[in-house]
Order: structure tokens, then sequence, then C-alpha cells
């Protein structure tokens, strides 16, 4: 059993991230993140004795929040972006 999510938060969660209710009741995990960048969806595999047909549409599901990565990870970076030039190179003036 499966149940197609559309995600609301502003990060995208891990594979295997467990899902909550409101009343932090655990009911499953993400199984795969589809969809475009901006309005992407999971799916989510239902816990051992978990109805997922008990779920209305509109319902409000949680993600475990140290299973969240940020959005700018997945989104293409400047050429040379995050790396930096220069460092302790090797060793030379040094004073000798």
């Amino acid at each position: 059993d499966e149940l197609v999510v559309e995600c609301t938060n502003g990060r995208v969660p891990h594979f295997n991230a467990r899902i909550f209710t409101e009343d932090k009741e655990e009911i499953g995990k993400i199984d795969d993140v589809f969809g475009p960048i901006n309005a992407f969806c999971f799916t989510m595999k239902a816990t051992e004795g978990v109805k997922l047909d008990s779920f209305k549409k509109g319902k409000k599901l949680y993600i475990d929040t140290q299973k969240l990565l940020p959005m700018q990870r997945f989104l293409p970076q400047a050429p040379g972006g995050g790396k930096g030039k220069g460092g302790k190179g090797k060793g030379k003036g040094k004073g000798k």
C-alpha cells in the first residue's frame, strides 16, 4: 500500500524518512520523491497495521525534521561556486 502526498515543506525529505500524524503517531516512511522542483510530491509506504484509505484528502502529515535537506542542494550551482581560492599552499615562504 502506498499513498501519494504533496509536499508543502520548503525542504526535501530523505528517502525512508518517517511520516507522522499530528498526534505524533508514526504511520509510514517515504518511498520515492518525484515531480517538478517547485511542486514535488512523494510516495509513502504505510507502517504495518496502518490503513491508508482512512486518510482523507487534505490531511496534514509531518516528516521527521532531522530527515529534511535544503532545497539549494538540488539546484544548479554557479561554476566554481563553493570552492575558495588559495588555502595554505605547499609550505613555501615559511621564513627559513
